[in-house]
């Protein structure tokens, strides 16, 4: 990589390091906090990758940007590699075009700003893709190994991560099936599944249950499959802004001018793994609803693919005007400059609910540490818990989504994991602090009338926000 490239990388993750503790945690990275703090082999929810390296990140300190600290770290590693990869496949310029297309992309903003499953999946997606071109494309069966190794970490990562292992192996299948016999690639097959067994190995344990969920998370099943136009279209829509709105265009346009060349062996590598997530993905985003950054990871091959169109075309202009677009973009996110516009202003709400309330708790001079037990609504409700540093002795007792609380609660209680819950051991004093009236109503019902500490509400951006804190026993 040039100086210059390397000089600007530097900028970029310090940058992100520096503005990402001004913005509060969002709730799922509260929730991997806390796993972080009760490691285990896997989780209900994900793999566990991104709580060993929030681990990692946290060894001296629990701030927002320590606990964010791997993200910035491993987009930067993520932009050299996809550098270093088209340098490779297509040469010095079509490289810097990558580099500068992927640092300016909408989706790495946020992806350097939040901790969450997706980031050590788009690092190691990226990392098998270049050891699987080593090996597929320049023959260097080493390779194999790594690929073997870093696909095992890839799906630790986010199971999603087995959609980058089919599309190598149709590869292969495609442009060289002369590698089924190549004893490497069996061998990368098995370290794969050696690094890959503990999280086989904690379902085994536990009825398989993570499996069982994420099949049916994403994937519709028997009547699920009507066609729901608005979730179908809103995907759609979410791609455009998801790449970028001047970078997604000119990648099809490409796609169909340039169909000939695209299956060229070469260029198939770079194609298979961004057609085959992305239509897979959007295949069941037209009967179920599909979260928009699923698909994240296709766009990194094809970020590739577009390096090589816009360099040949010389078109600096277009990624410049990108880079303003996403770099005006992130100033309103990023700092207090947004704070007057109505979606900027929702989206930090969601981000910290907790943070909304913070002058109504400081009043209420709670001594937090003289309850047996903190009750939050759901796995959302995490950045109560982080608010005042408890991940031991939180519970979920009110019907909520199922997750790692439901298995902690029974593991640890002996509670039952269904909801709702119906017996309870003695627990003690406990105090339940959430936004839900009707948590409090259920949790009234299972635990008795409780003594309403705090019952506030405010509005926020364009929506009214409620917190409620009430002491119980039993």
């Amino acid at each position: 990589m040039r100086s210059r490239e390397g000089i600007i990388l530097l900028l970029f993750t310090l940058a992100a390091v520096i503005t990402n503790q001004f913005i509060p945690l969002y709730s799922d990275e509260s929730y991997y906090w806390i796993w972080s703090k009760k490691l285990a082999l896997s989780y209900f929810d994900h793999p566990p990758m991104v709580a060993y390296l929030i681990k990692m990140t946290t060894l001296f300190g629990d701030s927002a940007a320590e606990i964010r600290m791997s993200a910035p770290l491993l987009m930067a590693g993520t932009a050299y590699l996809l550098y270093a990869l088209a340098k490779r496949a297509y040469g010095e310029k079509t490289a810097i075009f990558v580099f500068y297309i992927f640092l300016t992309t909408l989706m790495i903003q946020g992806a350097s700003t939040i901790i969450t499953p997706d980031i050590p999946l788009i690092f190691f997606w990226t990392l098998t893709l270049y050891c699987a071109y080593r090996y597929i494309i320049e023959e260097e069966r080493n390779y194999a190994l790594w690929m073997g190794i870093f696909g095992g970490m890839l799906l630790l990562s986010k199971y999603t991560g087995i959609l980058l292992l089919i599309s190598i192996l149709l590869t292969i299948l495609l442009t060289k099936r002369s590698l089924f016999k190549d004893k490497y690639l069996y061998a990368a097959i098995v370290l794969c599944l050696v690094v890959f067994s503990p999280v086989i190995y904690w379902n085994y344990l536990h009825d398989f249950l993570s499996f069982k969920f994420q099949l049916g998370h994403g994937i519709a099943h028997g009547d699920e499959k009507a066609f729901r136009s608005k979730e179908f279209f809103n995907f759609l829509g979410a791609q455009l802004l998801l790449l970028h709105p001047l970078y997604i265009l000119p990648l099809f346009y490409f796609m169909f001018v340039q169909k000939r060349e695209l299956f060229e062996r070469k260029n198939l590598f770079f194609l298979l793994p961004f057609l085959f997530p992305l239509a897979f993905f959007t295949y069941f985003a037209a009967f179920k609803q599909a979260n928009a950054q699923w698909a994240i990871p296709a766009y990194l091959s094809g970020v590739i693919l577009l390096g090589g169109y816009l360099a040949r075309r010389e078109s600096k202009r277009l990624i410049i005007a990108a880079a303003l677009v996403t770099l005006f973009v992130t100033l309103l996110i990023k700092t207090p400059l947004g704070d007057t516009i109505k979606p900027v202003k929702n989206f930090k709400a969601r981000t910290g609910k907790i943070e909304n309330f913070k002058e109504e708790i400081e009043k209420l001079q709670l001594d937090i540490n003289k309850y047996n037990y903190l009750i939050i609504d759901d796995y959302h409700g995490t950045d109560v818990g982080y608010y005042f540093g408890k991940y031991d002795n939180l519970l979920v007792l009110a019907p909520a989504r199922f997750s790692q609380f439901n298995i902690w609660r029974y593991e640890e209680l002996g509670i039952s994991m269904d909801s709702p819950v119906k017996t309870l051991p003695k627990l003690g004093k406990m105090i339940y602090i959430g936004i839900s009236d009707l948590h409090v109503w259920e949790l009234d019902q299972l635990l008795g009338k409780g003594k309403v500490l705090m019952s506030e509400k405010k509005q926020v951006g364009g929506r009214v926000m409620s917190l409620y804190a009430v002491e119980y026993s039993n």
